[in-house]
């Protein structure tokens, strides 16, 4: 795992306390309808301050962050990925088969073979291909 150096880690712990904020203080409360709590202005706080004053020890903080963020990844791409295939690419692939389309299977011409014959080049012609 790579640790940002010292501009890096005050920007995560500076952002981290925003999105605390952002989410946690505002968004919520607003969307549920209930009090704005102090909580995620307090741990916004200190991330704030601690990435102000001493970024470089933010590392204990980030390393388990990205581990967190990186198994949250992991699970909401398998979940993403799922909802296309079963929402968009299933019901395509019935329809095609209902239909009887199969764009893989290319059909044969006169000729027993798949290959396309094309006409042959004059050396003139590769001097200059395109």
């Amino acid at each position: 795992m790579h640790i940002p150096d010292k501009k890096g880690l005050r920007e995560f712990g500076l952002i981290t306390g925003g999105l605390f904020v952002g989410l946690f203080g505002l968004f919520f409360p607003w969307l549920l309808s209930v009090d704005f709590p102090i909580w995620p202005w307090c741990v916004a706080g200190v991330l704030w301050i601690w990435a102000l004053l001493i970024p470089n020890s933010l590392k204990w903080v980030y390393k388990p962050w990205m581990l967190f963020a990186g198994g949250l990844g992991w699970i909401n791409t398998r979940i993403i990925l799922a909802i296309v295939f079963f929402v968009l690419m299933m019901p395509i692939g019935l329809l095609m088969r209902l239909l009887g389309k199969n764009p893989m299977h290319p059909k044969l011409s006169q000729s027993d073979s798949f290959r396309i014959i094309t006409h042959t080049r004059a050396p003139k012609e590769m001097e200059h291909p395109f």
